[in-house]
């Protein structure tokens, strides 16, 4: 049965540092690619699916997302003043009330394909491709099914991650109490949140790969991938 979407969350504290000097008086989502801020296809999408509430999580140089509230009315900006002291899952925990019926989003990640973005979904899912290998975040599925089985680093004849997930309204209450619980125990400074749900609190959840292709979304991590882009522009005017 589907749902309706209530928000689109985006994660968006972080320093960008593998950006070089791009990040150095800019947050990264706010870095232009063709002209645009990396982060504005996403909420552009968010706004054209008819989904009511964006959320937006801010950290390094967060001031700076200020720009956008004039664009976006329906924006909220929350500080997490943790950023600097631990992974992505600070940012998710001061959000943790607003995760059911919600999509999160890497505020990194460049959208080509803005229906991926939709107003009704009908289970929790996360975004991924289908690669025959990845040195990247990855997910292995159960046979026959596109149940995610596990989560990992690399490997062969698995699905691509893209850090864009929905959250049902049971699964995100869920996910909002076991978020709290691993930020307060041993490893929630070092811990990314992805692996609350996929990897620690597992048995508790059922989160099926959503299949995308390599080229609806665009992860930029780092300088040289930018630059990639930007030429990528170039050579088309």
């Amino acid at each position: 049965m589907s749902e309706a979407v209530k928000r689109l969350i985006v994660l968006a504290a972080g320093r960008g540092e593998r950006m070089g000097e791009l990040t150095k008086n800019t947050p990264k989502p706010l870095v232009q690619v063709h002209g645009i801020p990396i982060v504005k296809p996403l909420l552009d999408a968010a706004v054209a699916a008819g989904i009511p509430e964006l959320i937006l999580v801010r950290g390094y140089l967060g001031e700076q997302f200020d720009s956008l509230l004039k664009e976006y009315p329906t924006l909220r900006l929350v500080d997490n003043t943790d950023y600097d002291q631990a992974n992505n899952l600070g940012s998710v925990m001061a959000v943790r009330q607003y995760l059911s019926n919600a999509y999160i989003a890497e505020g990194d990640l460049l959208l080509y394909r803005p229906e991926l973005i939709r107003r009704e979904e009908e289970n929790s899912n996360y975004l991924a491709r289908y690669a025959e290998y990845t040195d990247d975040w990855c997910f292995r599925v159960e046979e026959g099914s596109r149940n995610i089985q596990s989560i990992q680093v690399g490997g062969k004849n698995c699905y691509h991650m893209y850090g864009i997930s929905y959250w049902s309204e049971e699964d995100g209450k869920r996910l909002a109490r076991r978020v709290e619980d691993a930020y307060n125990g041993e490893q929630g400074k070092t811990m990314y949140w992805d692996e609350v749900a996929l990897k620690y609190y597992k048995e508790e959840f059922n989160v099926q790969v959503r299949p995308c292709q390599e080229k609806d979304i665009v992860e930029i991590d780092t300088y040289e991938e930018w630059k990639a882009l930007e030429m990528q522009e170039e050579n088309r005017i």
